[in-house]
């Protein structure tokens, strides 16, 4: 295959050819979705909410992820380009190089996390199953090497994983459902109230589960911009983050509360199953982690343009190997919990004011870009200093002050904020002048002066 292909247009835009409708996007999200970490947040979140306040906590946050999911996306669709290379012409070819350096770090990170916990629970399900011990740093290696591999091949294979695991996944979570049902579990889950010690608070929980998607929704336009047009995007935006996100986290609460347990994956299989299961795990990891490792290669490519993203893709998926084989994924989950009130902050200075990266007269190919755009890089610190006090001292943050109690929403705010007081100080010297010239006009041409400037 070669070199352009992998590379997956990650320094140009989309060509017309290679739009996809917007459902094909929504299954390689949905195979993104349906992952280890989204069963144990789902179980834990669930835990400490009775089901009514399970419901509403969740349909709201996925309305909010949602509305930010379509801006990011109808801007994905828009420009055909990837966050980076938005980031690349809205915040200057040099300023874009922190930011991407920073939703690299952050995703290489959660995708040594991903491949921890599933070996980890590879490990002891190979072990039940055949009771010999598998090694632990050859499961690392052998289930990193085969989730770079498609991430190095780029959308294309993901899309095909997508397809296989998401109707696989998602036929194990209605079994899980209907065991749960014909059980009369449900009956558990309608009069379930959490102790007073787990208990969680609405917010917190509206909290809980806009945080756990932020990240992505600010990452959205390197899948939307595959979208045929922005209505496409936005449709499969809503679709995933207001109706699959908050769809599959409410079923995981509920299997968690009728269950009893916060190993959802456990009931998702019949008993005497478990190689299914570890099928089922390797699925759910190798699709999300996929994605996550496609981002973080889209990332790269507006930090080192030198190097093809298909290579850069291998590159962060070693450097995430060695993170897992040395355990340090486990300890970093602060850490990038953290990262993503940096990461989050784009999202607000692209809705207010994102800058086109395609040249205005050749669509085709990427405009050239000045080295700093001063105004966007300072609300774009705004936000994620904001976003650091917000988050917790246990997160490792200030917790000085909160605008919604979600950090990262916060700092999203705080910049599209920013953003918008820049860009309003930036038109009226411009309504100064327009009226300075309207006054010094003659009559005869004053009216079509003014009809020409409300043109504009």
């Amino acid at each position: 295959m070669s070199a352009l292909s992998n590379d997956d247009y990650s320094r140009t835009p989309v060509p017309a050819g290679k739009l996809r409708p917007w459902w094909n996007l929504l299954v390689i999200e949905l195979g993104v979705l349906i992952s280890i970490p989204m069963f144990v947040i789902g179980g834990q979140y669930a835990l400490g909410l009775n089901l009514h306040d399970l419901i509403l906590a969740t349909l709201i946050g996925g309305a909010i992820l949602g509305l930010l999911g379509a801006f990011t996306a109808r801007l994905g669709a828009r420009t055909r380009c990837s966050t980076a290379m938005i980031a690349r012409a809205t915040f200057g070819s040099r300023g874009a190089v922190c930011i991407g350096l920073i939703l690299a770090l952050g995703i290489i990170g959660w995708w040594a996390v991903q491949l921890e916990m599933f070996v980890h629970a590879a490990c002891g399900l190979v072990a039940k199953i055949s009771g010999v011990n598998a090694p632990r740093e050859l499961m690392v290696f052998c289930s990193g090497v085969a989730m770079i591999i498609t991430a190095a091949l780029g959308i294309k294979a993901i899309g095909k994983l997508a397809y296989l695991a998401a109707p696989i996944l998602a036929v194990a979570v209605c079994y899980g459902l209907t065991t749960l049902v014909s059980g009369g579990g449900i009956a558990v889950v309608e009069h379930y109230r959490p102790p007073s010690e787990s208990a969680l608070g609405f917010g917190a929980a509206v909290a809980t589960i806009v945080g756990g998607w932020i990240v992505g929704a600010t990452m959205n336009p390197d899948f939307a911009r595959f979208a045929r047009n922005e209505k496409h995007a936005i449709i499969y935006a809503l679709g995933h983050y207001s109706v699959n996100y908050p769809i599959f986290m409410i079923l995981c609460g509920i299997m968690a509360i009728g269950f009893n347990t916060l190993n959802v994956m456990d009931h998702i299989v019949p008993p005497g199953f478990d190689w299914l299961l570890l099928i089922l795990m390797m699925l759910a990891t190798w699709a999300a982690n996929d994605c996550n490792l496609y981002s973080s290669s889209l990332g790269l490519a507006a930090v080192i343009p030198k190097l093809n993203r298909s290579k850069l893709a291998i590159a962060a998926g070693l450097f995430g190997i060695l993170l897992a084989e040395f355990k340090l994924g486990e300890h970093m989950v602060t850490f990038l919990v953290l990262l993503g009130s940096f990461i989050a902050p784009a999202a607000g200075v692209f809705i207010i004011n994102a800058r086109d990266p395609r040249d205005q007269d050749n669509p085709e190919i990427l405009a050239p870009v000045p080295e700093l755009r001063v105004e966007a890089l300072i609300a774009w610190a705004c936000g994620a200093a904001f976003g650091f006090a917000a988050t917790p001292r246990e997160s490792l943050g200030l917790g000085c002050m909160h605008l919604t109690t979600i950090p990262a929403l916060d700092a999203v705010l705080v910049a599209g904020i920013v953003t918008l007081a820049f860009k309003l100080r930036r038109a009226r010297p411009l309504h100064a002048l327009q009226r300075t010239s309207l006054a010094d006009a003659k009559p005869g041409v004053s009216a079509e002066f003014e009809r020409a400037t409300k043109m504009l």
